[in-house]
């Protein structure tokens, strides 16, 4: 077998960094559903802290490729495979800075759970439809599949719905005085963030496609 070169050992490790940063990722999302699903306060605390280490791999992983594009000038397949790696560990930061936003919300607004067990219930539903929609883009992207990495757009459809139910269950408990204004906000924030998590899974979807077919699918419209 032939030895690889300076530049294959590169890409390498930058892949296997890019590959450590999502299956963290990962672990901070089934954290944050866990926790929703169980009440489990302490594990939703332990999301918050564990926010720092994604960071930690977002910048090693941005220094790598930092340096390789100055080292080596790639082109071609290298070169889309550098811009999308980029692209998508600032995809994964900010995935993980959602998580441990609605961890941290769900903490400080734990009430919700007895006022409003129908909006606990919404947003265990957007934390599973989200979490769906960033598992199917992060196998989109472990195996280079552009073909799974078109259909993930389609699932953030359903986030979208549980969002717009979210804010008008808010807005009339709120109406009806059967809801603390300050609690409907933090439903509210939580919402938004569980929407944003799938919004950026979408985005990392079709980062795939660039990477592997060299076409931009970005603010196209679906077909008819």
């Amino acid at each position: 077998m032939p030895q690889k070169s300076a530049g294959e050992r590169e890409l390498h490790e930058i892949s296997a960094k890019l590959e450590e940063l999502m299956q963290v990722v990962m672990q901070q999302f089934v954290g944050l559903k866990r926790g929703i699903d169980g009440s489990d306060f302490v594990l939703l605390k332990s999301i918050v802290a564990g926010d720092a280490k994604v960071d930690r791999i977002e910048l090693d992983l941005d220094n790598l490729s930092m340096l390789f594009v100055a080292k080596r000038a790639p082109l071609g397949a290298s070169l889309r495979f550098m811009f999308g790696a980029i692209d998508v560990a600032a995809a994964l930061e900010r995935i993980g800075d959602c998580i441990e936003y609605v961890a941290r919300h769900i903490i400080e607004s734990k009430e919700l759970r007895d006022e409003l067990p129908e909006g606990w219930h919404l947003l265990q539903d957007m934390t599973t439809k989200s979490f769906l929609v960033y598992e199917r883009a992060m196998t989109a992207l472990s195996n280079r599949d552009p073909k799974l990495a078109r259909e993930v757009p389609a699932m953030d459809d359903l986030v979208d719905a549980l969002q717009d139910q979210s804010y008008k269950l808010v807005i009339d408990k709120v109406r009806a005085g059967k809801l603390d204004v300050e609690m409907g906000i933090h439903m509210i924030l939580m919402a938004n963030k569980l929407e944003s998590i799938a919004d950026i899974a979408c985005h990392m979807a079709q980062t795939v496609v660039y990477i592997v077919k060299d076409e931009r699918i970005r603010h196209q419209q679906p077909a008819e």
